[in-house]
Parts: C-alpha cells; sequence; structure tokens
C-alpha cells in the first residue's frame, strides 16, 4: 500500500505541473500580445484619469491664486504624463507669479516644443522676458514671433509699445501702424499709436487716432487720454467734454477726476475742482497728484491745517514731487514755520523748481 500510494502521488504531481504548462501553451503570441495590449491601454486610461484629476486641483488653486501650491500641484500632473501640454502651461504662468522667470522661460519653451503652433506660449516667452525686464531678449523673441507667424499682430502691438519707452516714437508708429494693418480694429495699437503722436506733438493725428480707438471700443481711459491731448492743442472745451465722457464711463476712474478738476482750477472754479479733487482721493487715497491738488484750494481757502496734512501725505507717497514741497512751504510759512518753509523751498529748488529757488532767496536769505 505504500509503494501504491508514492507512485500515485507522483503521477499526480506530475499530472499537475504539465497541465499548468498545456493551459499557458494554448495562448498564441498574437492572444499573448492582444492581452498585454489591453492590460496597457487599462494602464494608460488609469493614468490619463489621475492626471486630468490632478490637473483639476491644481487649476482650483491656480484660480484661486494660491501658486506655490497650484505649481507642486502641476508637477505632479508631469510627473504622471510629461506631455500633458496645459500642465506645462499653467505651471509656467505660476512660475511667473512666483517671480521665478528662467523657470517659467524653460516651460513655455517645452509647451512651443509639443506644438509648435502654439504662438501664445512663444508671447507668454515674450512677456516673461519683459517682467523680468530682460527687454532685449523680450525684444528677439517677439521678432522670432514675426517670422514664425508674420500675421500675427500682438508681437507688432508689443515691440511697438517697446519702442515707445525707448523714445523712439517714430519706429514705434510704424510699427503700430504694421499691427493695425494686420487687425484694423486692435484698439491699443490706435491709442499707443496716437500716444506716440501726441509725444511727437502732431495732435491732429494723436487726436485722429483716439477718435478711432474711441469708435471702436469707448473705454474710459481713451476719453481722458483724448482730453489730455486736446487740451495741449489748445481745445478746451472739448477737453472738459471728453474728460466728462470718460467720468460718465467710470465714475471711479480717479485719474480722468484729478485732470477734470485741474481744468475746473485753471477755470477758477474752485468748488468744481474741490468735488472732482476729493471724489479721486475718496477712490484712491495714495493718490499724490490729486492730493497736492486739493491742498492749493485749500491754501486758496486759507485752510492751511488741512492743506499741510494733504501735502504731508503727498510727500510721503511721492518725495520727488518739487511742488509738492513748494507749495508745503507756502502752507508752512501761513502757520509761522518760517525754518520748515525755508527747507521745503530749498528741496523744491534742488528738484527743480525755480519757483523754489524763488522763494527761498526772497524769504530766507
Amino acid at each position: 500500500m505504500k509503494k501504491i500510494f508514492i507512485s500515485i502521488f507522483c503521477l499526480f504531481f506530475s499530472f499537475t505541473i504539465i497541465a499548468q504548462t498545456e493551459t499557458d501553451s494554448l495562448l498564441t503570441e498574437q492572444e499573448i500580445s492582444f492581452r498585454d495590449s489591453i492590460t496597457a491601454i487599462n494602464l494608460l486610461n488609469e493614468n490619463i484619469k489621475l492626471a486630468q484629476e490632478t490637473f483639476n486641483v491644481a487649476t482650483d488653486l491656480f484660480n484661486n491664486k494660491e501658486y506655490s501650491q497650484a505649481l507642486q500641484s502641476y508637477s505632479d500632473v508631469l510627473q504622471i504624463d510629461s506631455m500633458f501640454i496645459d500642465a506645462y502651461y499653467n505651471r509656467a504662468i505660476c512660475y511667473k507669479e512666483l517671480k521665478r522667470f528662467e523657470d517659467a522661460i524653460f516651460d513655455m519653451e517645452k509647451v512651443f516644443y509639443l506644438d509648435s503652433t502654439n504662438v501664445d506660449a512663444l508671447f507668454q516667452k515674450a512677456m516673461f522676458y519683459g517682467s523680468n525686464n530682460q527687454i532685449q531678449e523680450q525684444k528677439k523673441c517677439l521678432e522670432n514671433i514675426n517670422d514664425l507667424f508674420p500675421s500675427n499682430s500682438k508681437a507688432y502691438y508689443q515691440i511697438g509699445v517697446i519702442l515707445y519707452f525707448e523714445k523712439d516714437y517714430q519706429s514705434a508708429i510704424n510699427t503700430f501702424t504694421k499691427a493695425i494693418e494686420l487687425n484694423p480694429q486692435y484698439t491699443y495699437a490706435y491709442n499707443d499709436r496716437a500716444s506716440s503722436y501726441r509725444a511727437l506733438e502732431n495732435y491732429p493725428m494723436a487726436i485722429k487716432d483716439y477718435n478711432k480707438a474711441i469708435s471702436i471700443d469707448p473705454q474710459s481711459f481713451l476719453f481722458n487720454n483724448l482730453g489730455s491731448v486736446l487740451k495741449r492743442s489748445g481745445d478746451i472745451d472739448g477737453a472738459l467734454e471728453a474728460y466728462s465722457n470718460s467720468i460718465n464711463k467710470d465714475s471711479n476712474y480717479e485719474i480722468a477726476l484729478n485732470n477734470r478738476g485741474s481744468m475746473y482750477f485753471e477755470a477758477k472754479d474752485y468748488k468744481k475742482a474741490m468735488i472732482d479733487f476729493s471724489k479721486a482721493i475718496e477712490i484712491n487715497p495714495n493718490y499724490s497728484l490729486a492730493l497736492i491738488n486739493r491742498a492749493a484750494i485749500l491754501q486758496i481757502e486759507k485752510k492751511y491745517t488741512l492743506s499741510l496734512a494733504d501735502l504731508n501725505k503727498a510727500i510721503e507717497l511721492n518725495s520727488s514731487n518739487g511742488i509738492a514741497y513748494l507749495n508745503r512751504g507756502i502752507s508752512k510759512e501761513m502757520l509761522r514755520d518760517v525754518d520748515g518753509a525755508c527747507e521745503d523751498w530749498q528741496k523744491a529748488s534742488d528738484l527743480g523748481i525755480n519757483k523754489g529757488r524763488e522763494y527761498y532767496i526772497n524769504n530766507c536769505e
């Protein structure tokens, strides 16, 4: 019985091994390949789902301006899927917000590498250079866009902005004109070309372009800019109307309120001027120009203590405004602070205000 048992056991054991081997051999190479491909597809789908879920979490953080946390989440996405273009793009914006400009530029280059039709990636790269004050690199990047995408008006416009700040106004005009040729409805190109004409004192062309921009998109700042050039050209009524139109478009636009207040002040309508200056300061308590202007009316009204308070704050906000020192000296003199007045007039003189030197010579020497 013992030998028989051993023999049967051995046969069973041998049969079991053979049976397992025969089961595997029933799959053909094609069937095995198909099984593996199904497994790979399932794994890929799981990764795609996980990457998208992680991307959604990152985007919620991004929209809440939690850029450090969003950046980490976008990096997690790219660990799962290194070809996820939108994750590179959004991570680049996070880097930019965190002032990590080299990393931001690298990610935008990756976006363009993965999608060579994505002109916006190159444009954002150019903007990152500008944010990091690498103006020449920015200009080269924009010129590269023009070479690759010659119908892109945004790149021409941005080069025009650079030229404007370089005070190369005629070249800026030429470049803005190219942007307008590519996009005849380009409001900002008309506005900035008008500003270039204004800098060259070509007021008729500036007025024409501001009006064209307004006809396309009548925004508050455009009416304000038109008012400024009308004032320079001597059209006082037209300027006042333009400033009023600007305020009608946006009652909280403090710059237009200050500018209209200045015109009322020049017309000696101090009551209306005071209303506009005070409204501008109410909107923006740190608006130094409006504080200086309101102080001038308070001096006329002989409210020197109030005037001094406005001028103190204006100088605290901007210590390089010579007019503020000149006027504060006047308020101090009227409040019998002669030494303080002389110090302010000397400072005004140092900042290039001739009237400050005149006051100092006549009252302090």
